[in-house]
């Protein structure tokens, strides 16, 4: 039977993913006081992944959490960084015309990989802008919706986006062993900026976003239900993750709070 491509048309800002140390720990963490919904994840050999949804079907975002298995690029960024976010992901319809439309805008562009359907992906490098990794991908499969994510823990990788040379997708079903203490609905994640020009090009020109400037020190820019808000500030990085219903306090990964703001 021929594979469906399932492409999507435009681009879809897909989560936020944050480097962690302890992954059980943060896996049962989020599961308990955000009531995260576990979509996916595998295992590659330098590091593993788990992608949450943190919300309901009506609204929420996406987050995973990734962790070093043995010596590689992840176990370079923890010694460096710590607990920290990593990157932001981006779903676009057309790779290749992509990554040459931000070389010609002079971003670099590093360990692209256009030859693997399920999982295509390059990266811009973190810049003095906007101080982390954005990964660009494209695939020929898409995960359920969140209605039907949210009904059934049953998960079929068959069908799901997946990295080459990936293996062991059951490697986290233990998460579901863990009661959710309440239900956080994830809103937009904040980065700062040094340079708001730079940010409506890169995420509206480059990416596709909506871009909507509020006041002069901040941008809002959304694709579909999903949304990054991008605030002048420094040092550059992912500085928030907006959060409701979680811990009245908030869940720090590292400085970075998501849920209520310092």
């Amino acid at each position: 039977m021929a594979q469906v491509d399932q492409r999507v048309t435009g681009t879809e800002f897909d989560h936020t993913s944050f480097a962690v140390r302890d992954m059980a720990y943060w896996v049962r963490r989020l599961r308990r006081d955000l009531g995260a919904t576990p979509i996916a994840g595998e295992v590659l050999p330098e590091f593993r992944y788990l992608l949450f949804h943190v919300g309901d079907e009506r609204a929420g975002a996406r987050l995973e959490l990734m962790d070093a298995r043995g010596d590689g690029f992840l176990t370079r960024f923890l010694a460096r960084h710590g607990d920290a976010p990593h990157h932001l992901t981006f779903i676009v319809s057309d790779l290749a015309a992509t990554v040459e439309r931000a070389r010609r805008q002079g971003l670099a562009v590093v360990n692209d990989d256009l030859g693997h359907p399920p999982w295509r992906e390059a990266f811009l490098a973190p810049d003095a802008i906007h101080g982390v990794v954005v990964q660009l991908a494209q695939t020929t499969r898409r995960f359920p919706g969140d209605a039907e994510l949210l009904a059934s823990r049953d998960r079929d990788a068959s069908r799901y986006p997946s990295n080459r040379g990936a293996a062991d997708p059951c490697w986290w079903t233990s998460v579901w062993d863990e009661a959710p203490l309440r239900t956080a609905t994830l809103g937009p994640t904040v980065l700062h900026s040094v340079d708001l020009g730079a940010s409506a090009s890169l995420f509206g020109d480059l990416l596709g976003g909506s871009v909507r400037r509020d006041g002069d020190d901040e941008l809002r820019i959304s694709w579909g239900r999903r949304s990054l808000v991008v605030r002048a500030g420094s040092p550059p990085g992912v500085a928030h993750v907006e959060a409701e219903g979680g811990p009245p306090a908030g869940l720090a990964i590292g400085r970075v709070l998501i849920g209520a703001d310092r």
